[in-house]
């Protein structure tokens, strides 16, 4: 079953119905802010434990996958991608 997609607002309306479809129909429902995914929420037996933090976060962002090789990908290559930055030096302060 695909997962399905609700906005912050819907599933605070709605939350009793969200809760029973999550638990009843074992259904991950995704929960977005601003069209952006932010958190799923998921059956706690099974589909939670199945996954490792990685794939939990991954999903959670909207680039998962059954391997999570997406978000590893992406994660690569923003680490690739920064400079090593030292440490900022303190402005002195003012008396």
């Amino acid at each position: 079953m695909a997962d399905k997609h609700m906005g912050v607002a819907e599933v605070k309306r709605h939350f009793a119905d969200v809760v029973g479809e999550v638990v009843h129909a074992r259904r991950r429902i995704i929960v977005e802010r601003r069209g952006r995914p932010v958190v799923a929420i998921v059956p706690l037996e099974g589909d939670a434990e199945a996954l490792s933090p990685g794939e939990r976060l991954a999903s959670a962002i909207g680039c998962g996958g059954p391997d999570g090789e997406a978000f590893r990908e992406m994660m690569g290559h923003v680490v690739s991608r920064r400079r090593r930055r030292l440490p900022r030096p303190v402005a002195e302060q003012r008396k």
